[in-house]
C-alpha cells in the first residue's frame, strides 16, 4: 500500500467524527419550549396538569435518587474509558517513537534496496501518526476525546530501557548488511508490540471515536507491515 493511500486513511479516520460534529450543529433546534399537556381533567382535578409539566407521576416519589444512581454509572464508565485510551495513546507514541528513530538511521545505514524504502515508508507513517496523536491534546480538535488520552497526548512518552539500549546500538553501528538484519529483526518485534497494542485497544470497547479510528487502521496496515518485514527478513537471510 502506498504511503499517500496511508495518510489519506488516517485523516479520514480523524475528519469524519468532526464532519459529523459540524452537520449536527447546523440542524437547527427549536428554542421555543413545548408547552406539555396543560388540559386539565375535572375528575382527575388541578393536580394532573401540575404532575404532566414537571414530568413524572403521582406516586414517582424517588425519580430524582433513581437518576442520581444512573448518573454514577456513565461517570465510572468515563473514568475507565480515560485510562484505557491515556495509555493507549502514551504506549502507541513510546512505540512509534522507537520505530521512527530506528527508521532515521536506516535511511543513512541501510543498504539493502527494500530495507531503505521500508525505512522511508515508516518514518512517513509514524510521523503522521504522532501528529494524529498529539492533535488529540487540543481539547477543540475532536469530539469525543477522553480527557485521559488528551493528558496522555500533551506529554512525552517514556521509552523502555530495552528500546532505549536498541536505538543507541542502532545509532552506533556501521551501516551494511549486519545493520541491515538487525534493523529488520527490531522493526518485526516492534510491529508485533504495536499490533498487540491496537488489539489490546480495541478488545477494551473504549468510545473514544477519533482513538478507536486510528486503531482499527493502524492495525491493518501493522499486519501489511509485519508480512513485509518477514519477506525482507527472509531476502537478508537469519
Amino acid at each position: 500500500m502506498s504511503r499517500r493511500l496511508v495518510i489519506a486513511g488516517f485523516m479520514a479516520a480523524v475528519a469524519i467524527p468532526a464532519l459529523a460534529q459540524q452537520q449536527n450543529q447546523a440542524i437547527p433546534q427549536s428554542t421555543t419550549p413545548q408547552p406539555a399537556d396543560t388540559q386539565t381533567n375535572p375528575a382527575l382535578g388541578q393536580n394532573t396538569q401540575q404532575r404532566t409539566q414537571q414530568g413524572g407521576a403521582p406516586q414517582d416519589t424517588q425519580t430524582q435518587a433513581r437518576q442520581g444512581q444512573a448518573n454514577s454509572a456513565p461517570a465510572a464508565m468515563g473514568e475507565a474509558q480515560s485510562q484505557a485510551d491515556r495509555q493507549y495513546v502514551q504506549q502507541a507514541l513510546a512505540l512509534g517513537t522507537v520505530s521512527l528513530q530506528q527508521s532515521n538511521f536506516a535511511l543513512t545505514k541501510a543498504q539493502n534496496p527494500r530495507v531503505k524504502q521500508f525505512a522511508e515508508f515508516e518514518v512517513g507513517e509514524q510521523n503522521l501518526l504522532a501528529e494524529i496523536m498529539h492533535s488529540f491534546a487540543d481539547p477543540n480538535a475532536t469530539a469525543s476525546t477522553t480527557s485521559g488520552a488528551q493528558a496522555a497526548a500533551s506529554t512525552a512518552p517514556e521509552l523502555p530501557a530495552k528500546d532505549a539500549q536498541a536505538m543507541e546500538r542502532l545509532s552506533k553501528a556501521a551501516g551494511g548488511a549486519a545493520f541491515d538484519k538487525d534493523y529488520v529483526a527490531l522493526q518485526i518485534q516492534g510491529h508485533q508490540e504495536l499490533l498487540k497494542l491496537q488489539d489490546d485497544y480495541l478488545k477494551q470497547g473504549s468510545g473514544n471515536r477519533e482513538t478507536t479510528n486510528v486503531a482499527k487502521l493502524a492495525r491493518g496496515q501493522i499486519k501489511e507491515h509485519l508480512t513485509m518485514l518477514q519477506d525482507i527478513q527472509k531476502e537478508l537471510g537469519r
